[in-house]
């Protein structure tokens, strides 16, 4: 390489670091980003309040817990799945049905390295669960077929 390719290179470099750290683009460790102006705005309105709102998601579905109804999918679809199955009840979803039995449950599930889902229909009480549908599944579950076991209709059945 020349002298003059070299020096060229150099200067190159240096000029784009120094355009990166002019135009803010890059970042120094530790640095603390500093407002650009100094003016302030004096509130004329005092600041809102907030009030605790309710979770979206319900404690409780009927007599039923969410913990009850994700556990008693689980036992009774468990034996679909091989043995390394593990399930996130964290992750339940479960909905009001529109007909019999009243709870629709979804449990994720992953096996044998892919990503399944428990799907029940409970209704009952805790003591006496009704469990209609259960079934363990690594095939996907389109919204739609959740909204139709939601109304009760095609159950059992992919559309």
């Amino acid at each position: 390489m020349s002298p003059h390719f070299v020096s060229r290179l150099l200067a190159s470099t240096a000029a784009i670091a120094v355009a990166l750290v002019v135009s803010g683009c890059a970042t120094i460790p530790g640095a603390v980003p500093v407002p650009t102006s100094t003016a302030t705005a004096t509130p004329t309105d005092p600041a809102p309040t907030t009030t605790p709102t309710p979770s979206a998601v319900p404690l409780t579905f009927g007599d039923f817990t969410g913990d009850q109804l994700a556990q008693i999918c689980i036992d009774q679809t468990r034996s679909t799945f091989g043995p390394d199955v593990t399930f996130d009840t964290e992750s339940t979803r479960i909905e009001r049905r529109t007909v019999t039995p009243e709870w629709l449950v979804i449990v994720p599930a992953r096996t044998g390295g892919m990503e399944g889902r428990s799907l029940c229909t409970i209704g009952g009480t805790p003591d006496s669960p009704v469990v209609e549908m259960a079934s363990g599944s690594i095939d996907e579950l389109p919204e739609e077929q959740i909204q139709r076991l939601i109304r009760g209709e095609n159950e059992g059945t992919n559309p």
